[in-house]
């Protein structure tokens, strides 16, 4: 509308002096001006819908977190309600945890139990290396007899006696068989109480430590900071463990790292156009107010996405048709608003209309038509805002 009226002045100017100078209008005397006015026209709607493309899907994108229960059980307490704010580490509900709070107790008997065998197997150690020192203390006393006989066989003594010595010889192979096997059960004390022992007790500290997981598993808690909301969890009910049907929502709160954005689909032809830093201005349907304060907001394009959403292909056991993209995806652009303030006036999930001006038209007189152009999309967008709040009917819809 307003491309037409501002290319309608030649074909104005033509009938107001056919006017003053009182000749009859008619179609022969104005056919020129109204080809004037309609080559103008197609060259204002040319330039001014290809240099400053319209979105009509843009949205302000936020995330939620479903709140789900990693052990599903009966609903024993709720700790929020809708509205809520939750930081890390709050308690959101909990569920019945008697299995896990036995699981829990049995755990930590077994643990009890394994230390008491410590102090068992530490007396078999002192036990059998007792014994070792009884046998080595016996065998000393054997071997000392038989060095005695050895001796007194050497030097053909006549108080050698061959018996005497057949028994010291017995008695030292005995001493030594009963220090070796009086060794190997202070070995086996030892491996009892330092590798056996240990291993069951390192087992069941795993094991009370998995039971304490699982009983902490029974007390949801926030994960982020937000706002609780979808609430329909109530005591008694059945914790659902799929992501699909929460408990409830968390709307988490943005840092400072992650601002509000505008999230919006341009058509494939604008992509040439369309660059990184070309500013713009948004339009949400949240923001509309008689006063027009804070209506349309400046906003600038921090990203493009390079690939065209609709053409993306997975592996399946059919070939692929062209018909099924015969649907023209759109150019996915994300637009950060110029000034920080202004995010706090956009609403999550808002519907927007996003207009955007190039600025890399060139310095010539022709970069500076093109670029005055400009105020008509601009005007245009705050007719549409007002229009569309006096109707209330939004700004959905299409066209330019």
């Amino acid at each position: 509308m307003i491309e037409l009226t501002v290319t309608s002045i030649p074909f104005v100017l033509r009938i107001l002096y056919l006017r003053w100078k009182g000749i009859p209008i008619t179609l022969y005397n104005v056919h020129i001006a109204l080809f004037v006015w309609l080559a103008l026209a197609f060259i204002v709607f040319f330039t001014v819908f290809y240099y400053y493309p319209k979105s009509y899907t843009g949205f302000v994108p936020f995330r939620t977190v479903p709140v789900v229960s990693e052990n599903g059980g009966t609903v024993t307490t709720i700790e929020v309600d809708n509205g809520s704010r939750v930081e890390p580490g709050q308690v959101l509900f909990t569920v019945n945890d008697t299995t896990e709070q036995a699981a829990v107790k049995t755990a930590e008997l077994k643990l009890v139990e394994i230390e008491k065998s410590f102090a068992l197997a530490e007396a078999e150690v002192r036990s059998a290396q007792a014994s070792v020192d009884r046998e080595k203390a016996v065998l000393q006393q054997a071997v000392e007899v038989f060095e005695d006989q050895e001796e007194l066989r050497a030097r053909e003594s006549s108080a050698y006696s061959a018996r005497r010595y057949e028994a010291a010889v017995a008695d030292k192979a005995a001493g030594e068989a009963k220090v070796t096997q009086a060794q190997a059960l202070l070995d086996e004390a030892n491996i009892q109480l330092e590798e056996v022992l240990a291993a069951q007790r390192d087992s069941a500290k795993a094991a009370l430590e998995q039971a304490n997981v699982e009983l902490e598993k029974t007390v949801v808690r926030s994960q982020v900071n937000g706002v609780i909301d979808q609430l329909t969890l109530h005591i008694g009910a059945r914790a659902s463990q799929i992501a699909s049907n929460p408990a409830m929502l968390i709307i988490p709160d943005r840092d400072e790292a992650h601002p509000k954005r505008i999230f919006a689909g341009f058509s494939q032809v604008a992509r040439s156009v369309l660059y990184v830093g070309m500013p713009a201005e948004v339009a949400c349907d949240t923001n509309f107010n008689v006063a027009m304060v804070d209506a349309v907001l400046p906003a600038r394009i921090v990203a493009i996405q390079p690939e065209i959403a609709a053409g993306q292909v997975t592996a399946t056991g059919r070939l692929l048709e062209p018909s099924q993209f015969a649907t023209r995806g759109e150019v996915a652009v994300l637009l950060e608003m110029v000034y920080p303030q202004h995010e706090e006036v956009l609403v999550n999930g808002s519907g927007c209309i996003v207009q955007t001006y190039d600025r890399n038209l060139g310095e010539g007189v022709f970069g500076h038509i093109l670029g005055g152009l400009g105020i008509i999309k601009a005007w245009g967008l705050r007719i549409k805002v007002w229009i569309a709040l006096v109707t209330g009917v939004g700004l959905a819809g299409g066209g330019h």
